[in-house]
């Protein structure tokens, strides 16, 4: 999937650098859930690319009807020729004479059996899950009359469009979308089809504003799922895409046949009613049974965004699939997910579940991939929601091992966190597996079973964070540092729990002390602002230097470029960026919190017990002093530290004992296995499950709302109300970024305009602003009608 930040338009869903999933039909006798239609007319070779991405569909109960418009290109109808009976689901129908788009689509709907169609141009591509996702959106959203994703132009003209039928009223001015949409057959037939009278283009706007006429509309799903080639002068063959005479008589025919529309009333695409209970535990509504060649993992996991969970989950992928197996990813948390592309580089088979489903849908669609995919084991990390469900998925889904993977605990989170959870749901998982010892005593102390608990470090690929002479002199000589000037890297989110304020102060006390150093700040977060403030406002900003969010390419060139790196954080696992320091050759100081211990010893860096907060920085300043003030000291620990990442801590490590590991698990799986519960009792488990969650978010929600309003909502002089508080708006940032309704996707566009989101641009406030005042009317609704409230001031 394309990377709007840095696209390449050369990598296509037909690219041979695209990872490979096996995507076969396991059962031929199932019926087709849905079916794609293809117009074509003297289109030639480029079909071939078009049939790929059809037969490389992760959703393999399909039909496709290829409707041969009068085709007279007698090369044209030699590539068709290769589709006439190559595959039972494939039919090739008939047009004795070229009628147009509009005919051929119409043909296409009249001989489709399914409900569900999807239009896909001849030329055209789709990514390997389009067909997957929009039958899933549209049974998830059954006020929806059609649905597509976000749209990549290439070819003449390249560029990534996000705009589509998630501005509604926007369609009156301009056509929106590619035809690559999946419809309701029904709706279809409703408005009379496409208008075949049409013949120069834009009959498919024609089409959508037609059925906006007769109360019908659709959504969006916010990934790049579709691929439109644009041709040379593409404009000039399509009457009605010119700005002259015909493009005007177009619109204007359109205003008088849909009067109504441009009198504001144009449909919104309702939700789904919330009904409390209502039922989570269902069978999926259709099968996919895809062949299955190797070992396959299931990963539930809450997002797919920046940070060293979800580096390490990237990491695990491409590891395990090295060693021959297949991955599928699911996540459980509305987000941003900007590492969306990242994984679909490592492999196809990621479903963001918040893009294209309802809460209460989540549990029978990660039943459905089980069922589909039939992975050896399902491992849960860092999804709440994931545990949640282990009741529901074993009971319907026996066959897989169950193991989970945690990072750290965290005191000040529901009693410990995701640990806590794996601790308490031992019973139905075969392995809890833990990133250091300390995790795994912790856990044994919660209650879990010791024979079942195994260390698995996240190490890092010594290769890619190893030290280099030049590049370390050009990312100098890019920030204005000569050879000379010790740099200290302090690199994370800008939040309490990497001690911003530590950070400050302990610069501040350098400075004071009149060491020579510079420090550069890489990352972002909520107290960025504050920190700037300190750094204008103590007289840093020569010797302290905020950079802002950086990519992981940018990172690895300013460990290269740096000597020390410090991390003074009230809580870790092992940081992520620790490993990548000492790969670099720094010398870490930081604090000695979770299993920082078991990477950081003696010789190999400094960890520091944690104290109060002005005792923390004088000793940290100590340290750091000392070591300025001796480089070579610095240099040889530096040294001794990357020679331990290199013996003990590699990726290929990783990877070998993860490995191991899921094989252990399936053996345990298969000797020693876990009673699952009953089914009925499993489905009130998945039902009770979404009721908790749904809950959770309301109340995270009524919380921020009294630190909005009243500034007194937290408790922020302690470590416990810093982490709540840090919690509840990281929950509701997530909420907020939901892509469903119209405000939510004006804070988004204004997110992808501004160039951080920590920027105090005007367009990112107002439409803040805007998307409180909709959460908390929408919030009021939901509580009163769940009774659990009259009224919010």
């Amino acid at each position: 999937m394309i990377d709007p930040r840095k696209p390449n338009y050369s990598d296509t869903p037909v690219s041979d650098s695209r990872p490979d999933f096996e995507y076969g039909r396991a059962d031929v006798n199932e019926r087709p859930c849905a079916t794609i239609i293809t117009p074509y007319f003297n289109t030639g070779p480029l079909l071939h690319e078009t049939a790929k991405c059809v037969f490389g569909q992760s959703l393999q109960q399909w039909e496709w009807l290829i409707i041969d418009d009068g085709t007279t290109d007698a090369n044209a109808l030699r590539v068709l020729d290769r589709y006439r009976g190559c595959d039972p689901r494939v039919r090739v129908i008939e047009h004795s004479e070229n009628r147009g788009l509009s005919a051929a689509r119409n043909t296409g709907f009249s001989q489709a059996s399914t409900e569900l169609i999807l239009q896909l141009d001849a030329d055209d591509l789709i990514e390997p899950t389009t067909l997957e996702k929009s039958v899933w959106y549209l049974e998830s959203f059954p006020a929806a009359a059609f649905v597509k994703g976000y749209t990549v132009g290439f070819g003449s003209e390249t560029y990534c469009w996000t705009r589509g039928f998630h501005e509604g009223q926007a369609f009156l001015r301009e056509n929106l979308v590619t035809a690559t949409t999946m419809i309701r057959r029904r709706v279809h037939t409703e408005v009379g089809g496409y208008d075949e009278s049409i013949r120069g283009g834009m009959e498919d706007w024609d089409f959508w504003l037609r059925c906006a006429d007769r109360g019908h509309w659709g959504g969006t799903i916010p990934e790049f799922l579709d691929w439109y080639r644009r041709r040379p002068m593409e404009n000039r063959a399509w009457a009605n895409l010119n700005a002259e005479e015909s493009g005007r008589a177009f619109r204007a025919r359109m205003r008088r046949q849909c009067p109504s529309l441009f009198n504001e009333r144009f449909p919104v695409m309702e939700p789904p009613e919330f009904v409390p209970y209502g039922g989570a535990g269902s069978k999926p509504p259709f099968a996919n049974r895809l062949t299955k060649g190797g070992r396959r993992l299931l990963m539930i996991v809450p997002w797919l965004q920046t940070g060293g969970a979800d580096k390490f989950n990237l990491d695990l992928v491409r590891q395990v699939m090295k060693r021959g197996w297949q991955v599928t990813i699911a996540t459980t948390l509305n987000g941003s997910h900007h590492w969306l592309p990242q994984f679909t580089d490592a492999t196809a088979d990621v479903f963001p579940m918040h893009h294209f489903l309802q809460l209460a849908d989540m549990p029978r669609f990660l039943r459905y991939l089980i069922e589909s995919r039939g992975p050896d084991v399902v491992m849960v990390s860092n999804s709440a929601l994931g545990y949640l469900l282990l009741s529901y998925l074993r009971s319907a889904c026996p066959g897989p091992a169950y193991i989970d993977y945690n990072h750290m605990e965290e005191e000040y989170w529901h009693n410990g966190g995701h640990p806590r959870f794996g601790a308490g749901f031992k019973d139905l998982l075969e392995l809890n597996l833990v990133t250091s010892q300390h995790l795994r005593q912790w856990m044994i102390g919660r209650g879990a079973d010791e024979s079942r608990v195994e260390v698995a470090t996240i190490n890092v690929d010594p290769d890619a964070w190893r030290p280099d002479a030049e590049l370390r002199c050009k990312i100098r000589e890019e920030h204005g540092l000569d050879d000379q000037t010790q740099v200290i890297l302090y690199a994370g989110r800008i939040c309490p729990q990497k001690q911003p304020k530590v950070f400050a102060q302990t610069m501040h006390a350098l400075a004071r002390r009149k060491c020579e150093f510079m420090a550069l700040v890489a990352g972002d977060g909520g107290d960025l602002p504050w920190l700037q403030d300190y750094v204008d406002g103590h007289g840093l900003a020569g010797q302290v230097r905020l950079l802002g969010q950086v990519s992981s390419d940018e990172m690895g060139g300013l460990m290269k470029a740096a000597d020390i790196f410090f991390l003074p954080s009230l809580w870790e696992g092992i940081a992520l960026s620790i490993y990548e320091a000492m790969a670099s050759g720094l010398t870490v100081v930081g604090a000695a919190v979770g299993g920082q211990r078991e990477l950081v010893t003696p010789g190999c860096g400094f960890l520091l017990a944690r104290r109060d907060e002005a005792r923390e920085v004088e000793q940290y300043a100590d340290l750091l002093e000392r070591l300025l003030r001796d480089p070579d000291d610095r240099r040889r620990i530096g040294e001794q530290a990357r020679r331990r990442i290199c013996e003990q801590f590699t990726l290929n490590a990783m990877g070998e004992r993860m490995v191991g590991l899921l094989e252990r698990a399936i053996g345990l799986r298969s000797e020693c296995p876990r009673e699952a519960p009953p089914a009925g009792l499993a489905e009130e488990f998945a039902t009770q499950a979404i009721e908790f969650t749904r809950a959770i978010s309301a109340l995270d929600r009524i919380g921020l709302m009294s630190v909005r309003d009243s500034r007194t909502g937290f408790d922020l002089q302690n470590e416990a109300g810093i982490r709540e508080f840090e919690v509840v708006t990281q929950r509701l940032w997530r909420e907020m970024q939901t892509r469903n309704e119209e405000r939510d996707w004006q804070l988004e566009e204004a997110r992808r305009l501004a160039s951080v989101w920590d920027t105090q641009s005007d367009r990112v406030r107002s439409a803040e602003n805007k998307v409180a005042a909709w959460e908390r009317q929408v919030l009021v609704r939901v509580l009163r009608r769940l009774g659990l409230i009259k009224d919010i001031h």
